[in-house]
């Protein structure tokens, strides 16, 4: 079965980004194949926060005897280049003490920096759940596009992204066992369905602790999601309901709306998660 992470994939988003002709690029890419390694700058939107240094050290051994099969993909910035895509190759070449790498030079604007990064990870060394929260959020952040527009882009069905962004509602605590890998995001996704915190770290303890299945979760939880069901106050009528889905697509964030006592009346609540994020929104706005 193909891999459905992103459908479109990086070659299919860099058909719309032009070459950089070698007598237009900086003085030392004349050749059009090879650069400096002390040329190149990281790229600044790369949302890896970390790599996995066993994993680097294998790519080090590779790079020793194979030397760096697959070029890097680099945009011109100033007298100097930025990695758009291959930054872990970039770092095991300059760890193997390599002078030179080869590169395809490509002219991609700063909007686009991201994608580009966002998918090749996906595509080739998979982020944890919370890196890839993060990054979907920056990205509908920087490109203010809502998350249908942001699928369709992507080439993902939209509730991948809404699901992946979620998991940023939940606690410190809980989002710290998402990272390391004792809880997964099926258990995660079943724990936001409590809406006490205290609670979704307790159950989140219990399934690094006992290696509970998505299943048992779901049925630990199941008791307080139906009794929250049974409250006359939390039921929303199918119009409500269709509000809020529209306003979160449109706000790239989760919305809530609280009918009040009269009729037409009440309140909606937006989230937010950075200084960025209600920027956007703001954005978003006007």
């Amino acid at each position: 079965m193909a891999d459905r992470r992103l459908g479109r994939g990086l070659d299919g988003l860099l058909q719309s980004i032009e070459s950089v002709p070698p007598d237009q690029a900086a003085p030392a890419a004349a050749s059009g194949t090879s650069l400096p390694v002390a040329l190149l700058d990281p790229n600044p939107y790369q949302p890896r926060q970390g790599m996995d240094p066993v994993e680097l050290e294998h790519l080090k051994e590779s790079i020793r005897e194979h030397g760096v099969l697959q070029p890097l993909l680099v945009r011109p910035h100033g007298d100097r280049y930025q990695i758009v895509a291959g930054e872990r190759r970039f770092r095991a070449a300059q760890g193997v003490g390599l002078e030179e790498v080869p590169v395809v030079i490509r002219d991609v604007p700063d909007e686009r920096m991201l994608e580009v990064a966002l998918i090749e990870n996906l595509q080739r060394e998979d982020l944890d759940p919370i890196e890839k929260a993060e990054s979907f959020r920056s990205y509908l952040a920087s490109t203010s596009q809502t998350q249908e527009q942001a699928s369709k882009r992507l080439g993902l069905d939209r509730s991948t992204i809404s699901n992946m962004v979620r998991l940023l509602e939940l606690p410190d605590g809980v989002k710290k066992l998402v990272r390391s890998g004792q809880v997964a995001m099926g258990h995660a996704r079943a724990i936001l369905a409590i809406s006490e915190p205290g609670r979704q770290v307790a159950v989140a303890q219990r399934v690094a602790r006992e290696g509970l299945s998505v299943r048992q979760v779901e049925r630990l939880v199941s008791p307080v999601v139906s009794t929250r069901r049974k409250r006359p106050a939390q039921e929303k009528s199918p119009h409500v309901r269709d509000l809020e889905r529209r306003l979160r697509e449109a706000f790239g964030s989760k919305v809530l709306i609280e009918e009040g006592s009269k009729p037409g009346t009440g309140r909606i609540i937006i989230e937010f998660y950075s200084d960025d994020d209600i920027e956007r929104i703001l954005g978003v706005l006007r």
